[in-house]
């Protein structure tokens, strides 16, 4: 266990570093971590997905889950900005990160590097380890809680909520399929279309 929290710990200064410090540009700043981060998860566990996991079920699994989280989000920002006067400048704030870089490239991005990255260290690495250790449901819960909890570095309550969110989502669905690839398709369309396509806001 003694990996798996030094590894937490990495994952907290880097997102500490990309939202709190903010020293480099955002998204360089966001490869670096998730680069980093993916590669010490796999240098440890190795690569939690195998060729035959990449089928058409999975897939289509993942796009299903993609719509249904865009949904959820579509329908709790509607709900938060009636509840709290804050909800929308705070959401507003995470869209201006888009300023920091071509559409285009924040996309592939997004697509390529940060989403599958995010789901092989924290589902593939994280919750595959609380799990072995704690049982199913309660690792599941604490994978999901620390994911949400080192987004608290960004001072953004909608954000570090959205994140709790999607921890839960993603690892209950890694706990239905046992395949990361259906989170890892979820996780890149719903990113790209929530913050490039179809922003909710």
């Amino acid at each position: 266990m003694k990996s798996l929290w030094a590894s937490l710990l990495l994952a907290t200064i880097f997102w500490v570093m990309t939202f709190s410090l903010k020293l480099l540009n955002f998204w360089l700043s966001m490869c670096i971590a998730v680069t980093t981060l993916t590669t010490l998860a796999i240098r440890l566990d190795g690569l939690p997905i195998r060729r035959v996991d990449w089928r058409l079920r999975s897939v289509i699994s993942g796009l299903f889950a993609a719509a249904a989280l865009y949904s959820i989000f579509w329908l709790g920002n509607s709900f938060s900005q009636l509840l709290f006067s804050f909800a929308k400048p705070q959401v507003s704030s995470i869209y201006g990160i888009r300023t920091q870089g071509e559409t285009l490239l924040i996309g592939l991005i997004l697509f390529f590097v940060t989403s599958p990255g995010e789901e092989i260290f924290w589902r593939g690495f994280v919750q595959r380890r609380l799990v072995r250790r704690f049982g199913r449901k309660r690792g599941w819960l604490l994978a999901s809680a620390v994911y949400a909890a080192v987004h608290i570095a960004s001072g953004n309550f909608m954000l570090t909520m959205a994140a709790l969110t999607a921890g839960l989502f993603w690892g209950w669905l890694y706990l239905k399929e046992r395949n990361l690839v259906p989170c890892i398709v979820s996780h890149s369309v719903w990113t790209v279309t929530i913050f490039i396509l179809l922003p909710i806001l």
